[in-house]
């Protein structure tokens, strides 16, 4: 199953832990991202690709 909004992620470099606020798709090649507010009270905006295989 995909990342869904309310997700909880770690960071896949950082190690931070934090939650799925939006997911956006890009329309010319479908790829997802995430934007994440991170437990340390900043926000980020990573590819779903970023957090490994993507999954159908």
């Amino acid at each position: 199953m995909s990342i869904q909004i309310g997700d909880r992620v770690t960071h896949p470099v950082d190690g931070k832990i934090g939650t799925v606020e939006d997911v956006k798709r890009n329309p010319a090649c479908l790829m997802r991202h995430l934007v994440i507010a991170w437990d340390d009270g900043t926000e980020e905006e990573l590819e779903e690709l970023e957090f490994g295989p993507l999954e159908d």
